[in-house]
């Protein structure tokens, strides 16, 4: 599920934590990773309880409807049709997303005007009602509504942002990328009601899980080392005066170049230079490709960058 960007990413918040003494162990701090992954992956499933949500609640005002004293024709004969969607069926009564929901107490029990505000921007939006009205009635137009729900309603709420800030101060900045892991899963549903559809694991493989643990700790081993680096190439720039961020993206820059020998050199730059844009000073991102392209330029000339496989791709 992870990508290697937001491992990146996870590596440095720690990392930056680490440098503010926030943890006074390279244990604790490999901790906090640990904890900061599963966050992520947990986030995934608090969107899918989130979309189970919105159907409940839509069920309720259906049932509402019917017990009005007066009810009127649409009141008594709802259209079912987004309650009897088939990808939140299949979403629903689902095993591994029963247990992990249960075993890490989520819920959107407090959040109700959440949903309903999530809801009501739903049924009033043109791509609804051109689904329930729809004559066709396929598993690809139930996925397609609940794509709408993630890619256009979603990531406007500012409801959802704010509730998901206060539960982790990291959700906001991952809910793009949990929403689009989101989108993917969906497309490969069977279209059948089943508890069998795998959930994507947290990791894709073990060399991502290793790739992160590694990163943070070989950032963490070799930190004075490569800030002495960096004093080196910084020509007239006085080291306790650069950005931390800047500083700590460079450190983690040569660590992934010099201790990856399947990443290639250019991957590793281009990567810290968008953390740089997202996570430091407008001007870092040329800052640190300059200084980047300086140190591996004498790395190589000392016979320290050592590539294998796909990591030889723009080394010869």
């Amino acid at each position: 599920m992870l990508s290697r960007r937001l491992i990146r990413i996870k590596v440095l918040q720690v990392l930056y934590a680490y440098s503010k003494k926030s943890y006074s162990t390279v244990k604790q701090a490999e901790k906090e990773l640990k904890t900061s992954l599963e966050r992520t992956y947990s986030l995934f499933f608090m969107i899918i309880l989130l979309l189970r949500e919105v159907s409940d609640y839509a069920e309720e005002r259906i049932r509402l409807g019917k017990e009005k004293k007066m009810p009127a024709r649409e009141d008594l004969h709802p259209n079912t049709r987004f309650l009897e969607n088939r990808l939140l069926r299949d979403l629903s009564g689902h095993e591994e997303i029963e247990r992990y929901v249960k075993n890490h107490a989520l819920s959107w029990q407090d959040s109700r005007p959440i949903v309903k505000n999530i809801y009501q921007k739903l049924v009033t939006s043109g791509a609804y009602r051109s689904y329930m009205e729809s004559e066709t009635n396929s598993y690809k137009d139930d996925v397609g509504i609940i794509k709408y729900l993630l890619s256009e309603i979603l990531p406007e709420s500012e409801d959802l942002l704010s509730a998901l800030e206060e539960q982790s101060i990291y959700w906001n900045d991952e809910l793009e990328f949990v929403l689009s892991v989101l989108l993917r899963f969906f497309e490969h549903f069977p279209g059948r009601h089943t508890e069998n559809i795998a959930i994507p694991p947290l990791f894709k493989n073990k060399d991502d899980e290793d790739f992160a643990y590694k990163l943070l700790h070989k950032s963490i081993l070799h930190s004075e080392e490569y800030k002495t680096l960096i004093k080196d190439h910084a020509d007239n720039w006085d080291v306790d005066r650069i950005a931390r961020m800047d500083i700590l993206i460079l450190i983690q820059a040569i660590t992934e170049i010099l201790h990856f020998p399947e990443i290639p050199v250019r991957v590793s730059i281009n990567e810290y230079i968008e953390l740089a844009r997202y996570y430091s000073t407008p001007k870092s991102s040329l800052f640190i490709n300059g200084l980047l392209d300086k140190i591996v330029s004498d790395l190589r000339k000392a016979n320290k960058v050592h590539k294998e496989g796909r990591g030889l791709i723009g080394e010869i």
